[in-house]
């Protein structure tokens, strides 16, 4: 019996040790694969195109940046010869020096520049009125458009990837404006969205889609379950509706596969109520439509977002 015992531990540690690492590799088979940072797309684009990749190197995407760390990126990417500071790194603060600096570039007053009377975001109530106008020039330029949902989180700082999209949004929304891509066809454009809609007796259908424009398969990443917004704007630039009120989305990452010249589509019906429940007044409407998902390149060209205008009788 003695003489068993040695042999019976030796069995139970090399037992063990095989437990253990059955174990180990289990874990490592139902690890979930790791996603890139829904910003990623916009720091490459700015690495590639403006060399910020020293500037970005061992960044937290997700950590709170400095006013220097504003300034810095862009000087490395806008403007050189930027003197310009913002008040503060709160997103109120950025988007509106964004807009100036949109203005500035395109040539513009952003103080002459008339708005027309929105209302966004759904926590509008809380921007601070000196930074208002430039939020709201920012957000009809594309160059921010909220955090989703209808949130703007207006005195939040903001995050490392957070700036670089806003900067690319920015570099974006000059070239458009700018009198020398004015007349250029966009050719280098891989994302469209087309939309339509239809007036059916009680309520408004919306039909839209994203249209695969390039010769190569293009991969979306949603960062929720949710795959589009609509918002549905009075003629006084009231918010009536928006799609994804009163809805509870997953908030899994997902990807989906568009082959070239296939389009990805959608439809929402509105019962032209607004958000108390009430039929609108008749009159002129405007619907925005943007479409969530983006692929691992983005050019300045593409179009998440469409716009309808409709009247109600």
């Amino acid at each position: 019996m003695k003489k068993l015992i040695p042999a019976l531990i030796t069995i139970l540690v090399l037992l063990s040790m095989s437990l253990t690492v059955y174990a180990q590799s289990e874990d490592l088979l139902i690890m979930p694969a790791k996603q890139s940072h829904w910003s990623q797309s916009y720091v490459d684009y700015l690495n590639e195109n403006y060399g910020t990749d020293d500037f970005f190197s061992g960044k937290n995407l997700d950590e709170y940046i400095t006013v220097d760390d504003f300034t810095s990126l862009i000087k490395l990417t806008v403007d050189r010869n930027y003197a310009g500071r913002p008040d503060s790194t709160a997103r109120q603060a950025l988007v509106y020096e964004c807009a100036r600096i949109w203005a500035e570039k395109t040539g513009q007053d952003m103080d002459q520049i008339a708005i027309i009377q929105i209302a966004p975001y759904v926590d509008a109530d809380q921007i601070d009125s000196r930074y208002a106008h430039g939020v709201y020039l920012a957000y009809l330029q594309e160059i921010a458009r909220g955090r989703g949902n209808g949130v703007f989180d207006p005195k939040t700082p903001a995050t490392y990837g957070e700036l670089a999209t806003m900067v690319t949004r920015t570099i974006w929304a000059i070239g458009k404006n700018s009198s020398a891509d004015a007349n250029t066809p966009e050719t280098n454009a891989s994302f469209e969205t087309k939309a339509r809609y239809e007036i059916q007796d009680s309520q408004i259908a919306f039909y839209f889609e994203l249209i695969n424009l390039s010769g190569v398969p293009q991969t979306l990443t949603f960062n929720t379950g949710q795959q589009f917004e609509i918002t549905v704007f009075d003629e006084n630039g009231k918010e009536v509706y928006r799609y994804s009120d009163g809805k509870v989305f997953t908030q899994a990452i997902w990807k989906k596969t568009i082959n070239p010249g296939e389009s990805l589509e959608w439809k929402d019906a509105w019962d032209m109520t607004d958000k108390e429940g009430n039929k609108v007044q008749p009159g002129n409407y405007k619907a925005v439509i943007e479409i969530l998902g983006r692929p691992e390149a983005i050019t300045p060209y593409d179009k998440f977002t469409a716009e309808l205008n409709f009247k109600i009788s």
